[in-house]
């Protein structure tokens, strides 16, 4: 994987000041024509919108979850963390938590976002109108394709063995 100064320059602009970049970002590097227009893509879609970052900050943390993706949970944690999702959130989602646990509106975004990532064709309407109850309707558009988005991410870097942050190459 590519650092900076042997990274195309197309794909240069993603680095750090440094010249240092996450290894998923190196990894994209190798495609950068294809890097062009996932980064801005991928930065709209997990950016604050009609939903805050820590609601999606959990939704990443539980799709990675669910998909067993090392290296996003690991990636995402801290920022989930500074987000503002609370310990017992993250614990309730990402180790033995029970999701009961969880507020009521957080627990339907995670029932819905279970669905969606497990069985998208399960969806019934009872979950919608459950959802909808704490969400609203381009609200549960954006947490779908939040959640089709993350678990895009999570089949690319589990195929491809992106080592988790923290770990040298």
């Amino acid at each position: 994987m590519p650092g900076a100064e042997q990274a195309p320059p197309l794909a240069r602009v993603y680095y750090r000041g440094d010249g240092s970049a996450s290894a998923l970002t190196r990894s994209f590097a190798n495609a950068p024509e294809m890097m062009e227009t996932l980064m801005p893509f991928l930065g709209q879609i997990m950016d604050e919108s009609s939903i805050d970052l820590a609601t999606k900050e959990l939704v990443i943390m539980r799709v990675s979850q669910l998909n067993g993706c090392v290296y996003c949970l690991a990636a995402h944690r801290p920022v989930a963390i500074e987000a503002g999702v609370p310990d017992d959130q993250l614990a309730a989602i990402c180790d033995v938590g029970e999701l009961d646990a969880l507020p009521p509106r957080e627990r339907a975004i995670v029932a819905w976002v279970d669905q969606v990532t497990c069985d998208a064709g399960g969806v019934t309407d009872r979950l919608v109108a459950a959802t909808l109850d704490h969400v609203r309707d381009h609200q549960l558009i954006e947490l779908t394709v939040l959640a089709g988005t993350i678990t895009m991410l999570n089949q690319y870097c589990t195929a491809f063995q992106i080592p988790r942050p923290g770990v040298d190459l």
